[in-house]
């Protein structure tokens, strides 16, 4: 009998371990996927400075190109730390043909430089290029299909492990009722006997009862984390954590108040994300001085009025108790999670579950920041601000096909600055970018919120103005020719001061297509140019211009 219940006491401990073992290989696996992420990343960006650059001749073209290259070697070297022995042979293929890769964006861009741009142009047409970042692609997405695949099976055998706990919850309840009733039958037989076995079957049956509870807690809380984790994984922005963590956290610690703070971009300052048990108590910014966690770089648990207490957050109760963990990531701390509770008795401040809770934030917010500036990056323009190339071309096709299904206008305005070339020669390239901050300040002033703005390139511009007829495109343009006339930008005790032309077409009055819009405004933009500079011109309808 004690041997049936010593074994009993032994599975929850085995299936916990063995969930934990499920939730490192999770780990493993979300860090490999961000590994071979990052390889292809910087591979687009190098390639996305490479053609900038063959098409513009503009050297500041090549700084996501010298991004992407100088990242490549840490991102391999990581991509070979944790590949696993089987992995190796295509961890090397994916290194030699980046390298394959990067040699030839290296070659084209040596021609460009060296004066030979149609050598270059060539060797880009010899689609050599494309043929190895294609084989990278599918190499890298088969892998990361696998990955994905891999982490399905786990997340399904930590369910699995969850429903065995619960089984093994009521089974060892049960077995206790059975216990407990044998223990009585042989202690009816003789009074020493029914004392002796009375008291070890009591004893039994609270250490099983304890280990019943304790399985189940354990289970609810892994349901619960597996719960937390899968919905950080859909969350699209840190902005989404108010409203994710609080639904988790004052279920994962019962009898708790608190906050989850994180580092701005420039860590100077700690901004609060989410909150619960708090009412509406309005949170403050939290500087790494305010925090005896932060400083300590470790867990630190206080007792209000008796302990060394940190500066931030409500105070509480006076024999409450503060606790601060920081969030490490990737061994960078991101952030810092503050208790509050009215004891160190309380259910939810167990040393074993907040460090805990707090590690897997720390891995679950990471990613979402990384998907958040992931997605930054991929879209957006990083001088200006606006959308990029990429962004609006994905853009047009999809507003262009609304317009055809409601039979609605949709236009695009070119914008192109004048004599940009010469305020780079005059003022330098810190001058140049002062003039493309602040024309792409007043598009964006001037520019409804359901339409786009992004740069195109250089000192070209393209507004999309959805629901946007040629006439009313043409006042906007107008009005933005005029603003941009008025700019004067104070730099180093002289006054930058620029015009623009502009170029405006609308479906369907002149095109059908989203090409044949773009070439639309294009040519209308060059009329500009060609006309004297600093005006607005329209596009001719389509069947003057197929008469022309």
């Amino acid at each position: 009998m004690i041997v049936i219940v010593a074994c009993l006491a032994t599975l929850p401990y085995m299936s916990s371990r063995q969930a934990n073992d499920t939730l490192d290989a999770l780990k493993t696996g979300a860090s490999k996927e961000r590994a071979y992420n990052a390889v292809l990343t910087l591979l687009k960006d190098a390639e996305t400075g490479q053609r900038g650059y063959l098409l513009g001749s503009d050297e500041s073209f090549l700084e996501p190109y010298k991004a992407g290259v100088g990242g490549m070697p840490a991102a391999l070297d990581e991509l070979r730390r944790l590949a696993a022995p089987e992995e190796r042979a295509l961890v090397e293929k994916v290194a030699a043909l980046s390298e394959a890769k990067i040699a030839e964006m290296a070659e084209t861009i040596r021609l460009k430089k060296s004066g030979q741009a149609q050598a270059a142009v060539d060797r880009v047409a010899s689609q050599r290029g494309k043929i190895l970042m294609d084989e990278l692609r599918v190499l890298l997405g088969r892998q990361l299909g696998a990955l994905a695949e891999h982490r399905s099976q786990l997340r399904e055998e930590i369910t699995a492990a969850l429903r065995y706990n619960i089984a093994l919850a009521i089974g060892a309840s049960l077995a206790c009722l059975v216990v407990i009733g044998s223990a009585l039958y042989i202690a009816a037989r003789s009074l020493r006997e029914r004392s002796d076995a009375a008291r070890q079957a009591q004893t039994l049956a609270a250490s099983n009862a304890l280990l019943a509870e304790q399985a189940a807690v354990r289970a609810e809380r892994l349901s619960l984390t597996a719960q937390m984790l899968q919905a950080l994984d859909s969350v699209k922005s840190p902005l989404e954590l108010g409203q994710v963590l609080p639904v988790f956290l004052r279920q994962l610690l019962p009898e708790t108040s608190g906050a989850v703070y994180l580092y701005r971009n420039s860590r100077d300052f700690l901004e609060p994300k989410a909150q619960w048990g708090m009412g509406d108590t309005d949170m403050d910014l939290v500087t790494p001085d305010d925090c005896w966690g932060l400083r300590l770089g470790r867990t630190h648990r206080a007792a209000n009025g008796h302990d060394l207490c940190c500066a931030h957050g409500h105070s509480g109760s006076a024999a409450g108790v503060q606790i601060c963990v920081p969030m490490i990531s990737q061994g960078e701390v991101i952030g810092l999670m503050v208790l509050h509770a009215p004891s160190q008795q309380a259910t939810g401040v167990e040393p074993e579950l907040v460090a805990t809770v707090a590690e897997q934030l720390g891995l679950a917010v990471s990613n979402v920041s990384l998907r958040e500036s992931l997605r930054q990056q991929s879209t957006v323009d990083p001088l200006t601000g606006m959308y990029n190339r990429r962004f609006f071309d994905e853009s047009l096709k999809r507003e262009l096909l609304r317009a055809r299904r409601t039979r609605t206008a949709c236009a695009v305005v070119m914008v192109d600055l004048d004599h940009f070339k010469r305020i780079n020669d005059t003022y330098g390239h810190e001058g140049g970018d002062l003039i493309l901050k602040a024309a792409a300040r007043v598009l964006l002033e001037r520019v409804r919120a359901s339409d786009i703005a992004s740069r195109y390139g250089g000192e070209e511009f393209v507004l999309l103005l959805p629901d946007c007829s040629a006439d009313a495109a043409l006042k906007c343009a107008e009005q933005i020719r005029h603003a941009l006339t008025g700019l004067a930008i104070p730099y180093l005790g002289q006054t930058i001061s620029v015009t623009a032309s502009l170029g405006v077409a609308a479906w369907p009055q002149h095109a059908d297509g989203e090409q044949e819009l773009l070439k639309a405004a294009d040519l209308a933009l060059y009329e500009a140019k060609k006309s004297g500079r600093n005006r607005v011109v329209a596009a001719p309808a389509r069947s003057d211009a197929a008469s022309a």
